[in-house]
């Protein structure tokens, strides 16, 4: 499915997936400090892919996005685990927190940065990971074409299985009508 042709609604929404991301950013950014953070920011970013891919249509977001939304996700987790589990090897509880000051960054002046920003980056990443698979899941699904792609069938199935969107066609077996004994 392609988007709508509205010229207007495509740029538009352009627009807003821009500015939802610059959001997004600043959400990711003091999320360690104050509200806000990874799951926050993916989140914002999913809405704002929705947003695209109402705009421009699923084919060509997926052609625009150019990576795989698993891979992502699992590069979200791993850099979440190593953050959280990095204390460990220096006798530090697990999920134990490092800070560091930055004084005079041009354009920002002071800056506070440290382990969970980047524990922040990992469960941002995830969550777009998985938002972007079910978007694509979902979205191709209510179209009617199939979920995933061959070279997502080899990587993600098991050779057993069988894709929901293949109909299996039977014919219908007829009504059989049992006798009901007598009761007198």
């Amino acid at each position: 499915m392609t988007g709508p042709q509205s010229y207007i609604f495509k740029t538009v929404a352009r627009f807003l997936f821009f500015l939802v991301n610059v959001f997004a950013l600043y959400l990711l950014l003091r999320g360690h400090n104050f509200p806000g953070g990874g799951f926050i920011a993916g989140l914002a970013t999913a809405i704002s892919l929705i947003l695209l891919s109402l705009a421009i249509g699923l084919e060509e977001l997926h052609r625009v996005m150019r990576f795989d939304p698993v891979r992502l996700a699992a590069a979200g987790l791993t850099l979440a685990v190593v953050t959280g589990a990095a204390p460990m090897l220096f006798d530090r509880p697990f999920l134990e927190h490092f800070d560091m000051h930055f004084s005079n960054v041009p354009f920002i002046g002071g800056f506070h940065a440290g382990t969970p920003l980047v524990f922040d980056v990992g469960v941002y990443l995830v969550v777009v990971g998985v938002a972007c698979k079910i978007i694509f899941a979902l979205g191709k699904s209510t179209q009617r074409l199939r979920a995933l792609v061959a070279e997502e069938e080899a990587r993600y199935s098991s050779r057993v299985e069988q894709p929901i969107e293949e109909e299996v066609r039977t014919e219908p077996e007829p009504a059989q009508n049992p006798t009901i004994p007598d009761a007198t």
